[in-house]
């Protein structure tokens, strides 16, 4: 299982317009894999929407990237975006599977980089804490990005209110299980950026 991360940012004003039209490109977003969630920048980034799609194969998603390369205005929203970045990621081997359903409404996209050669000891710190942290507040994935340097990981945090994610990461921090221990030392940088599902989206 792979999965692809697409933000597509929007020009200045044109979010009324677009609005509307989402919905149509959620449902035809790909065409060779199963468009999971579809979310809209509340912090960080504005006028910007993070689509997250799965796929089977690396073929699938080497097809699909095919398409839109051919594919003149693949979102039918071309003439509002100004800008589209698209990552490819690996789930770690401790994320289960992205499966539809209520979650949020808020999620907390973290971005974290990766020095390298670090990865196997991040994940293996990770890995041994995260029942525990799953059991304050459930990780929704956490993932690796498999192409472009320097490596990513990104891991999102569904949480029904911001209270929620309040208490949640304070309640971590007090158990001292959050950050995880030993689980820092390759990270180079950090980032956190909320956003809302849309009322269309499978991840809700």
């Amino acid at each position: 299982m792979l999965y692809d991360l697409t933000f597509l940012a929007l020009l200045p004003n044109t979010l009324g317009a677009v609005m509307p039209l989402l919905p149509e490109t959620y449902k035809n977003f790909s065409k060779t894999g199963t468009t999971l969630g579809a979310f809209t920048c509340e912090f960080g980034v504005l006028n910007r929407f993070a689509f997250l799609t799965s796929y089977d194969s690396a073929e699938a998603l080497a097809k699909e990237r095919a398409r839109l390369m051919q594919t003149e205005d693949a979102y039918g929203i071309g003439k509002y975006i100004g800008g589209i970045s698209s990552t490819a990621f690996s789930p770690l081997s401790f994320a289960k599977p992205i499966v539809p359903g209520t979650y949020g409404p808020f999620y907390e996209f973290r971005t974290y980089t990766i020095a390298p050669g670090g990865l196997p000891e991040t994940e293996e710190a990770w890995g041994k804490i995260i029942g525990r942290r799953n059991a304050i507040s459930p990780l929704l994935t956490n993932m690796v990005s498999i192409e472009g340097a320097p490596t990513k990981m990104v891991h999102i945090w569904p949480y029904n209110s911001l209270e929620d994610r309040v208490k949640a990461r304070s309640q971590a921090s007090k158990e001292g299980i959050w950050p995880p221990p030993g689980g820092s030392g390759y990270l180079t940088s950090l980032q956190s950026e909320l956003f809302v599902a849309t009322s269309f989206s499978g991840v809700k």
